[in-house]
């Protein structure tokens, strides 16, 4: 029954130390102003490409004819 105690004693002292651990890097931390955490990316906005409908970011396609292409090639051949 005494070792009971003491591994309960000592259980609930390392819990306590660990709560308090956390708590510490919590607040070490920097808070973005705008909320989000700083290991969060920008988000791109994606667009496919009119004739073959492959996804690639938007400042990556070309614009013709009111749509957007993965290539000068796909923009000729659908321009044609």
């Amino acid at each position: 029954m005494k070792y009971l105690l003491v591994i309960v004693l000592v259980l609930a002292v390392f819990w306590i130390w660990r709560i308090g651990r956390q708590r510490q890097g919590k607040a070490a931390q920097p808070q973005r102003p705008d909320g989000q955490a700083s290991s969060e990316k920008e988000i791109t906005e994606m667009v496919a490409c009119a004739l073959c409908h492959v996804h690639l970011p938007r400042s990556e396609a070309l614009i013709g004819n009111d749509s957007f292409y993965c290539s000068e090639a796909h923009r000729r051949e659908a321009e044609v």
